[in-house]
């Protein structure tokens, strides 16, 4: 979820990641502004802590642009392949049959027999 989103579910957010994080409550609601509106850039040391503060809600992958990422944290980049080759899978395995049912076909020759 964007910094946004996650400061208006609840009013007083703004003020208590703030306070979690070291930060100027000001500074936190220009972060979740873009920048075209006023809005002000995260600095990079707060990357972390507003991602543990709000619980894994609110993600650096989500708050930093992909030549960031590389720069500062690429690791995370190896967990996100990782994670959407994971999500694949699952989704392929969804998509088959599953061990000891029968297809349609089957079901509608035991239809045609009764």
């Amino acid at each position: 979820m964007d910094l946004k989103t996650y400061l208006s579910l609840e009013r007083g957010r703004a003020s208590a990641l703030a306070r979690a994080i070291g930060a100027h409550p000001p500074d936190v609601s220009r972060w979740a502004m873009p920048i075209n509106e006023g809005g002000r850039p995260i600095p990079i040391k707060f990357g972390l802590p507003i991602e543990q503060a709000t619980k894994g809600e609110v993600t650096r992958l989500e708050l930093f642009p992909v030549d960031v990422i590389e720069k500062v944290w690429p690791e995370l980049l190896k967990r996100k392949s990782r994670r959407a080759r994971l999500d694949r899978a699952a989704a392929s395995d969804d998509a088959q049959t599953p061990a000891g049912g029968t297809s349609d076909r089957g079901i509608k020759e035991s239809r045609q027999v009764a």
